[in-house]
Formats: C-alpha cells, sequence, structure tokens
C-alpha cells in the first residue's frame, strides 16, 4: 500500500448520496448493575441549503430501539417516551463546518407527526402525571428553537455530531472548550477536551482522531476514546468512554458504521491528495469558510 499522510484540516464531507447504515449503543454501568440503549439508523449528507454561507444537509432515521436488549416496555410512560421520540424521525438538519447541528430542516413535519400520536394517549388524558408529560414535549416539539437546544443536548446526537471537522495546525492538535454531554441519569457535564489527528491512515485504511477529556467541574471526571473516518470523511465508528469517580459510574458509548460500501472497500489504494481536495471542495466556498457566530456553538480552538 502507498503511504497516505492525512490533511491537517479535515473538511465537513460534501453531498454524498450513498445511505449509511450504523447502530448505536449507550452502556451505563455502576456498581453490579448495567444498563443498554441501543438502536439503530441510518444517515445521509443528500444537498445544501440555499442561503448563504450555504450549508449541508442531512438526513437521520431510527429504527429498532431497544432496551437491555428488549422493546420498552408496555407502560404508558414508555408507550409515549418511545412514540414521542419516534415523531423527530426522519431528521432533517443543517451543519455547520465543524459537523455541528445549525438548524431543523423539516420541523412542520415533526410537529405534524407529533399531532398525530397524541390520539393514541386520549384513553390515558385523566392523568395528572400524563398530561404534564404530554404539555411538556408538546411545548419543545412546537417550538424549533427549543428542540433544536433538546437535540443538541442528547448525548446521541453530541457524539454522532461532535464538532471534529476544522483545523487542526501544524502540530495535528486542537482542543473544545465547555462542549457539553447529557446522560440519562440527568448528568449535564461539560468538558475541555483535545482532540489529535494521526498523522497517516489506519492499515484499514481509516483517519483515526484521539479525543480526551476532563470535567470542567471534576477533573477526575474524564472522557476518552476516538473517532474513525472513511477516507471521504464520513463516520466509520466512534468509541467513547466516560467515567465518574464519586459514583462509581462508567458510561460507554460506540456507534459504528454496520455495512460499508462497496466502493469504499476497494479504494484504499487511492492516495490522498490534500491540494486536490481542497480545490475541490473549496468551489461550495461560501460553505466552507462559514465562521461561528453564535456562542452555543462549539469550534476549535
Amino acid at each position: 500500500m502507498m503511504k497516505t499522510i492525512v490533511p491537517e484540516h479535515l473538511y465537513l464531507p460534501s453531498m454524498i448520496l450513498e445511505e449509511r447504515q450504523y447502530h448505536y449503543s449507550f452502556t451505563k454501568k455502576s456498581f453490579s448493575q448495567e444498563k443498554v440503549l441501543s438502536f439503530d439508523f441510518t444517515f445521509i449528507h443528500n444537498r445544501q441549503t440555499n442561503e448563504e454561507p450555504k450549508r449541508l444537509v442531512v438526513k437521520i432515521n431510527r429504527s429498532n430501539l431497544l432496551i437491555n436488549n428488549e422493546k420498552p416496555d408496555g407502560t404508558l410512560i414508555s408507550e409515549l417516551l418511545y412514540h414521542s421520540s419516534q415523531a423527530l424521525f426522519p431528521l432533517r438538519l443543517s451543519l455547520n463546518s465543524y459537523g455541528y447541528p445549525k438548524n431543523i430542516c423539516n420541523h412542520a413535519d415533526i410537529v405534524e407527526r407529533w399531532k398525530s400520536f397524541i390520539p393514541r394517549f386520549k384513553p390515558y388524558y385523566e392523568g395528572e402525571k400524563v398530561i404534564k408529560l404530554l404539555n411538556r414535549i408538546g411545548k419543545i416539539y412546537r417550538n424549533a428553537d427549543y428542540l433544536l437546544d433538546s437535540l443538541r443536548k442528547d448525548v446521541f446526537f453530541s457524539v454522532y455530531f461532535f464538532p471534529i471537522y476544522g483545523d487542526y495546525r501544524l502540530g495535528r492538535v486542537t482542543g473544545i472548550d465547555n462542549y457539553e454531554f447529557s446522560f440519562n441519569s440527568g448528568q449535564k457535564v461539560k468538558y475541555t477536551l483535545d482532540l489529535e489527528v494521526l498523522n497517516e491512515f489506519t492499515e484499514n485504511d481509516k483517519i483515526k482522531l484521539m479525543v480526551k477529556g476532563k470535567s470542567d467541574v471534576k477533573e477526575n471526571d474524564t472522557v476518552s476514546g476516538y473517532f474513525l473516518m472513511n477516507k471521504d470523511r464520513t463516520i466509520h465508528e466512534i468509541k467513547m468512554d466516560f467515567f465518574f469517580v464519586d459514583y462509581n459510574e462508567e458510561v460507554n458509548i460506540q456507534i459504528f458504521e454496520t455495512k460499508e460500501i462497496a466502493e469504499r472497500k476497494s479504494a484504499f489504494n487511492v492516495v490522498y491528495d490534500e491540494k486536490e481536495e481542497r480545490e475541490k471542495l473549496m468551489k461550495s466556498r461560501g460553505f466552507f469558510i462559514e465562521e461561528i457566530e453564535s456562542d452555543d456553538l462549539p469550534e476549535h480552538k
């Protein structure tokens, strides 16, 4: 195999029409207990916005949601939470140049799906707890800003849409401050993180990005892991491990591509030409030089 050097700037993939298939697993371990939430999802980069600067629009769809390898139980609350989350999908998001969600593109469709689910719960409307939960979910869904904020705080979205794209400079290392992860137990933890791109492709022809960091509140609470990207810079695999010393607790998150595109498997002898790639991508110049203006959107430092 010819030697290939990974560029110092990782551009967000442009329009890639092949749909990727993935599996997500969230495992929480504490003492002798272990809880697992998992699902399958598909992901596609399928167009750009008409606004300036242009932004990539992606579509994500979810299926086969399991809790401890079983379907959610038949209780009302479980059914409500399951169906309300189903109303989100398929979800279309526009991303900034770091790969972080900027806007929800199909908010009206989500609201209509949510409305269509409400009649299923009419027999239970007498329960005060259910009514409050329905009202709370409905309030979030009807407000695009609230919903986007909720998605950004969801641990799946904060990991999968982690802002890995950008400039890594000569040392191939960069950092992100105050990046928040929210966990099932209600913990919302901000981390200071270091990201390092390995200088060469792995033996499986993937770009490897190492991540490590610590809590801004408790430095003994740490996170470590990695991202594997295909040569077109789409996600192949993510692994993140969180440790909480005071709770003697561990959270493991893994996302991996379950079906690779055959053409990508056979392309490992292609030499990565950074100059050619830059020229090709800069045809969409407005999109790739976007600046982050809002304080709530993370960026490399």
